[in-house]
């Protein structure tokens, strides 16, 4: 259809609506809305695109529909720390007694585990460590575990007096820790262990020489050791290496403690009652160990320091002594390794 004529009609519509209305200070609102319409259809059809042409409509405004369960916004996405159980542990190293370490059959020995809280709740002298199941070896059913606070992080060296089984074999003990209700817990993968190898005492080496016998006069490597082993079952002496009147005295009390001949004289079963109790090996401390670091430094010629602590280097002096006097190389000072020690070369 031609707009032409439509257009020409609106005009003259527009122009008679106009010219009928009668002189006024104020034009009719009716005509003034009529004139406005007109023009403004006037302009779009002056700007509407002639025929032919493609016109550009002006994008839509899109409008956002949320669906009824949509949030209205999203919130900020935020870490969610893992939260550790309040008792747990894991295992850091075996400080003494490695897994098939040999001991003597009937022999007494310390274990220590090197343990760490990797729970949220610190450790204190109402946790305890407690037998769980295997092979007891002498040990307590439950010992207190430290009278320190251990923080969630730090690590506790934990201990437990045992004893070979009298008969030959390997044996396997497993421990827990128990907490002040009394639930028990272990590491992530389970209870922890001792396992150790039983055997029988062997003929004594031939390289090792029997006991030597020392007495009040004396001045030498093997006093230095014998008043350090007094002071470890509790003489109130010097360690000089000097066998005088205290040390003299100091040895009679004990021979007479022990049921021995109260002479004065160390012999060879003085020197046996002496190392009952002194077996020692890695992670130990006290007198008895500074005999050992003494004997081995001023005897055989080791570097090692004569601190008391049973570290690394004494246990690997140690392991070079027994290869050297025909012993099983385990770092263990037990009864052989001792008198290998204090034997007169």
């Amino acid at each position: 259809m031609n707009r032409m004529p439509v257009l020409l009609l609106l005009i003259l519509l527009a122009a008679a609506l106009q010219a009928c209305n009668l002189p006024s200070s104020q034009p009719a609102p009716a005509a003034d809305a009529v004139f406005t319409a007109a023009a403004q259809t006037i302009e779009a059809e002056l700007t509407a695109s002639a025929p032919g042409e493609t016109s550009t409509p002006e994008p839509p405004t899109a409008t956002a529909t949320l669906l009824p369960d949509e949030p209205t916004s999203t919130p900020a996405a935020s870490a969610t720390a893992t939260s550790l159980p309040c008792n747990a542990a894991s295992f850091v190293s075996d400080v003494s007694i490695p897994d098939g370490a040999n001991i003597l059959v009937g022999q007494s020995f310390t274990k220590t585990w090197r343990l760490r809280n990797s729970g949220s709740c610190s450790w204190n002298a109402s946790y305890q460590l407690v037998f769980k199941s295997g092979e007891s070896m002498s040990g307590p059913a439950s010992k207190p575990l430290t009278n320190n606070i251990i923080a969630p992080g730090a690590t506790l060296d934990v201990s437990v007096d045992l004893k070979a089984p009298a008969s030959p074999g390997t044996y396997k003990g497993f421990w827990e820790l128990r907490d002040p209700n009394g639930s028990t817990f272990g590491l992530s993968s389970g209870a922890f262990w001792v396992e150790i190898k039983a055997v029988s005492a062997t003929p004594q080496s031939p390289s090792i020489p029997g006991w030597p016998t020392v007495k009040q006069g004396d001045e030498s490597a093997e006093v230095y050791a014998l008043q350090q082993l007094l002071r470890f079952h509790g003489a109130g002496i010097a360690a000089d290496g000097k066998f005088g009147p205290q040390t003299f005295t100091a040895v009679k009390n004990f021979q007479t403690n022990k049921g021995l001949a109260s002479d004065g004289i160390v012999g060879s079963q003085t020197w046996s009652a002496l190392i009952q109790g002194a077996q020692a090996t890695q992670g130990a401390t006290g007198e008895h160990v500074r005999a050992i670091q003494y004997l081995l430094k001023n005897k055989f010629g080791s570097g090692i320091n004569v601190d008391g602590i049973f570290g690394p280097q004494t246990a690997q002096a140690v392991k070079d002594f027994q290869t050297q006097k025909g012993l099983t190389s385990d770092g263990i000072v037990g009864p052989q390794t001792w008198q290998a020690l204090v034997a007169f070369p």
